[in-house]
This record gives C-alpha cells, structure tokens and sequence, in this order.
C-alpha cells in the first residue's frame, strides 16, 4: 500500500525518521546515514546489516552508536552482521532475532518514565540502597580520576549487599567508576533501549525510548546521588 507524506523528499526523510521503532539498513549512501542519524537520535533502534558495505559498514558519518551492539543481541549475532564470511543464512537468522529481541524489549519504552524507576527500583529490592553515579565525560582536574578509583572500590566494599550503583553508561566519571567497583557485580549502567555502555562492567539496563528519558529515569531512581566534576547536564540530573 502506498502513503503520502510530505511535499517534498526532504519533508518525507523527516517523517521517516520519526515514524519507526526499529530501522534495518543495508548499503547505503550519505542519504542512509543521515535518516539513521535522525532515528538513533530519538532513540529508535537501528539494525545496520554491516557486511553490505557503504553506509551500514560505517560510512558517511552512520551514527557510531547505531554500530555498537545493543543489549538485545548477542556477541555472536552481532558479528553475523557484519561478516562476509558468515553465510547469507547465517546472517539473515542473526537480524531476524535482534528485531524478534528488539520488539520485545521495545515494550519498556512505552513506559513513563515514573513507572520505569518503579518498575526498576522493585526489581532490585525495598532494602537495597540505589547510588547513582553522575560525572562530566572526560576528566579535568588533576585529582579527579584518582579520586573515582580510589573511592568506587572502597566505597563497595563499606556498602556490601546493602547498596547497587547505578551509571549512566557515559564515558569518563561513569565509566571508570563502573571499572573500579568490586567485581561489577553491583554495578548496573542504565542506558537508552538499543544503547550499551561498552564496558565490560557491570549489567547494562535499558530504559526510555531516547536520552532525555533516560536523564528523567536516572533522576527517580536513585536515593544518593555522587557527583564529580560535570557540567550543565550534570546539574541538570542533580
């Protein structure tokens, strides 16, 4: 069935960019990456088929978010993805079950953002005591990066069992947090659905259909707030 929309393709790649949860690419030019852009902007998922070159394998300024793999999809799917040694099959069975994964998941992103923090703060316990961890996303001040390592593990290790730390998946402060305290057990890196924090550490969760959502969630959830360095978004969040 065709549809019209717009008066003009530019008005047309506007609403495209709007319309969808999901966007599978595949090659594309300038014209893709920039579509995908808007998408993951929002917080859509984007599902780029990499071993077909062009704009899904990363060119043409692709959102770089859009090619780290999302929580919904396993290493090895991922990597499906992208090969060109895998087998057309292969390949199409690994993109079929990140979308299956990603339409399940989507669900939590029709929620406000009170009812995710609840929903999250239930999940982890009435006794449990939820610090978040808020910082800038590179480190200025002479002492500052040493203050983070010094204070994650020791910080951990006094709260035990009777506290979790919450990250934004953000580089800098959250990060080296997430790297220091304990063995990540505790450590929970709150992101944006399709979003991962790349860590290493912890368990990434997924809330909110797009940032400000997830800035909104972040707010509710926690009952101490950390701040080190950071600027307006930083005070934003506090």
């Amino acid at each position: 069935t065709d549809i019209n929309a717009g008066a003009n393709l530019e008005e047309r790649k506007a609403i495209f960019g709007l319309i969808g949860d999901i966007y599978i690419t595949v090659e594309g030019g300038p014209g893709v990456s920039e579509e995908a852009r808007v998408a993951h902007a929002r917080g859509a998922v984007v599902v780029p088929l990499g071993r077909t070159g062009g704009a899904s394998s990363g060119m043409f300024d692709f959102p770089v978010g859009a090619l780290q793999r999302p929580c919904f999809s396993t290493e090895e799917q991922w990597t499906l993805l992208a090969s060109k040694d895998a087998s057309v099959e292969e390949s199409a069975a690994a993109l079929i079950a990140i979308v299956e994964k990603a339409c399940i998941d989507a669900s939590v992103t029709k929620e406000t953002p009170a009812a995710a923090a609840r929903r999250m703060r239930s999940g982890w316990g009435k006794e449990v005591r939820i610090v978040c961890v808020l910082g800038g996303t590179e480190f200025r001040g002479i002492d500052s990066e040493a203050l983070v390592k010094t204070i994650a593990p020791q910080l951990e290790a006094a709260m035990g069992s009777s506290a979790i730390f919450v990250t934004g998946g953000m580089a800098g402060v959250q990060e080296t947090f997430a790297k220091h305290c304990g063995d990540g057990s505790r450590v929970w890196n709150l992101l944006p659905m399709g979003q991962s924090s790349g860590y290493g550490r912890g368990t990434d969760i997924n809330a909110g259909a797009n940032l400000e959502e997830r800035k909104a969630i972040f707010g509710l959830i926690g009952d101490i707030y950390i701040t080190v360095e950071g600027g307006p978004g930083v005070s934003e969040e506090a």
